[in-house]
């Protein structure tokens, strides 16, 4: 079995780009796993801070969704990275968007263009853009687990509702359950007293569901987008590369049952505001 990992959450600026693309070098480089990662942002910055430019439209992830091209054609394999591919996006997914959502079945086409590649990989990885249209929920249809970074700042759970409502209705309506396998917090600064108070919360909240592992604010991590070298490759020893080889560890510990997971985070949390 493939496990396909959506990392989402409306908010943008919780470095969603930045945990897919060290995560998916973790698991690759640390673990042997062959990993995918798949950008569906149309800012394209995942194949970029990868070391691949995406060029031209017939190359990315958006000739794939429409049908010009199959996945695999579309795929690259990452060089610094043995193990590591990625289907890279630009600019023209965001064009392309209205074309999508008029196709028939435009929840699934993701899932279908995905499906003929799975066997190839362990893992895959999919970036999702900051907002629920229907890039988000091709990520999430096409998805078994979510993947969800919280930046630790006031008013973060409010991010999370309109996601618990997205995954309850595809799950009432269309009869996709995709687990939440958990959250986990970024950009960690405990110089500050905001982030010990929304860690508490998080914990009173989500229980098992908030991961232990956490990612601290990392300037090596920027350069590492800037040289387009991936932080556990660029800067392993820093703290922030050790903890995304940590979150790796943890998130194939939880994909392989040795912890408590929690079918259904998004109940009984007072966090969905929707019905159940």
């Amino acid at each position: 079995m493939t496990w396909v990992i959506a990392v989402s959450n409306q908010k943008g600026g919780v470095g969603k780009t930045t945990s897919v693309v060290n995560l998916a070098s973790a698991l690759a480089l640390r673990h042997g796993l062959r990993v995918l990662a798949v950008d569906m942002d149309p800012q394209g910055h995942l194949a970029l801070s990868l070391g691949i430019d995406a060029g031209e439209p017939s190359r990315t992830i958006t000739a794939a969704l429409l049908g010009v091209h199959d996945l695999g054609q579309v795929v690259r394999e990452v060089g610094l990275i043995r193990g590591l591919y990625v289907a890279p996006s630009n600019e023209s997914l965001a064009a392309a968007e209205d074309r999508i959502a008029r196709q028939p079945g435009r929840e699934a086409v993701l899932a279908t263009v995905l499906e003929p590649e799975l066997p190839k990989y362990d893992v895959v990885l999919v970036d999702t853009p900051p907002s629920l249209g229907v890039l988000t929920f091709n990520a999430l249809y096409a998805s078994t687990h979510i993947l969800v970074p919280v930046q630790p700042r006031l008013y973060s759970i409010e991010g999370l509702r309109r996601l618990y409502q997205i995954i309850h209705l595809m799950s009432k309506r269309l009869g996709r359950k995709v687990e939440i396998l958990g959250h986990f917090l970024t950009m960690v600064d405990n110089r500050y007293r905001v982030t010990r108070e929304v860690r508490s919360d998080l914990r009173a909240r989500l229980g098992e569901g908030l991961l232990k592992t956490e990612i601290p604010m990392s300037v090596k991590a920027e350069e590492g987008h800037f040289h387009r070298i991936p932080l556990i490759v660029y800067a392993p020893d820093t703290e922030a590369a050790r903890a995304y080889e940590a979150l790796a560890g943890e998130v194939l510990s939880r994909l392989r049952g040795e912890v408590i997971r929690g079918e259904s985070l998004e109940s009984g949390v007072g966090l969905d505001g929707g019905e159940h």
